[in-house]
């Protein structure tokens, strides 16, 4: 008799990798993805198709289609913090919870976003290039962070996380959260503001709000010249929160000191996009969540998240999953 089958859909991982162990153990299969790629829709039906009852998702598409036609499909762990990519609308008609790794990698993700700040305000890329190039001169001062105000939008864990290091800095921290309560911003001791005015004061604008219509191109071209010419601009949460198009606009006038972006509206980006050509702006391929501790942490998560469920230890999943309803089912 075969065993059920756990697929791993992330792209990092290779078959055998000993993080997987505890589910060998328990008597699953285990299929890693090792083409290096997340699958297309039609590529996750057909791995689906093989019995599988769990998988450990990445960024591939969790449609409707593919919940439709996934007869054994029970879970999906999510490997990280954000399901944009899933439609749990589907998910849930179709009784399969989608449990999430909240908590294990948001310093992970607020120390990559301080990074790019930290490379973007000391100039440190196009200094290397200097150098190397076999330049030594005085190039101007660069802005630096220390004393300076930063705007955190979003005061979630990765967002307090980066608010922690920003005051350790000795910044001043303003945060534009409707949801944020008053412990939590004494926490970090931020305080609270509107949108607008947090862009117009901040040196430093750090994203970590989650992607939904809502949230769709929250930095538009109205609140880019909100910004200071000197502000630097960072987005490590999800790409659509930022209007691109007038982005490389804003660029093109010689607004913005400097752009840290992990994310884009799409990804992998384009070719073609203009965010290449300039040398103030800071790219990486949508991997700010992915040191060693949070490979590990985030999934040993999946994994306990895989085993709760089918342990039915539902009160122990349910506060990772982001739609429980599922649950009942």
């Amino acid at each position: 008799m075969s065993r059920p089958k756990i697929l791993v859909n992330t792209e990092q991982f290779k078959q055998g990798d000993p993080l997987f162990q505890p589910l060998l153990d328990a008597g699953y299969e285990v299929e890693v993805n090792e083409t290096f790629r997340l699958p297309s829709e039609d590529e996750l039906i057909a791995k689906l198709a093989t019995g599988v009852v769990a998988t450990i998702a990445g960024g591939e598409p969790y449609t409707e289609r593919v919940f439709r036609s996934a007869e054994n499909l029970r879970l999906v762990a999510r490997w990280g913090v954000g399901h944009d990519r899933v439609d749990t609308a589907a998910a849930t008609a179709a009784g399969v919870p989608v449990a999430m790794a909240f908590g294990a990698n948001h310093e992970s993700v607020a120390e990559f976003a301080q990074a790019m700040a930290l490379h973007l305000a000391c100039r440190l890329g196009p200094r290397d290039a200097r150098v190397r190039g076999g330049q030594w001169s005085f190039d101007g001062f660069h802005v630096g962070l220390w004393g300076r105000t930063a705007g955190i939008v979003g005061l979630g864990r990765i967002g307090a996380a980066l608010a922690r290091r920003c005051r350790a800095g000795g910044m001043r921290i303003l945060v534009a959260d409707p949801l944020a309560d008053a412990a939590q911003l004494a926490e970090v001791q931020a305080e609270r503001v509107e949108l607008d005015e947090l862009l117009r004061e901040a040196d430093l604008v750090s994203l970590h709000a989650p992607a939904t219509p809502a949230t769709r191109h929250l930095i538009d071209a109205r609140r880019l010249a909100l910004m200071k010419p000197s502000a630097i601009l960072i987005n490590t949460a999800r790409g659509p929160l930022i209007d691109e198009q007038a982005l490389v606009e804003a660029l093109a006038a010689g607004h913005l000191g400097g752009v840290g972006l992990d994310v884009f509206e799409q990804e992998p980006l384009p070719a073609t996009s203009r965010l290449r050509d300039f040398e103030r702006v800071l790219l990486s391929p949508h991997v700010s969540g992915m040191d060693l501790m949070a490979q590990r942490r985030v999934t040993e998560r999946c994994v306990t998240n895989i085993l709760d469920f089918f342990a039915g230890r539902h009160a122990a999943l349910r506060p990772f999953v982001v739609n429980p309803a599922a649950l009942e089912r």
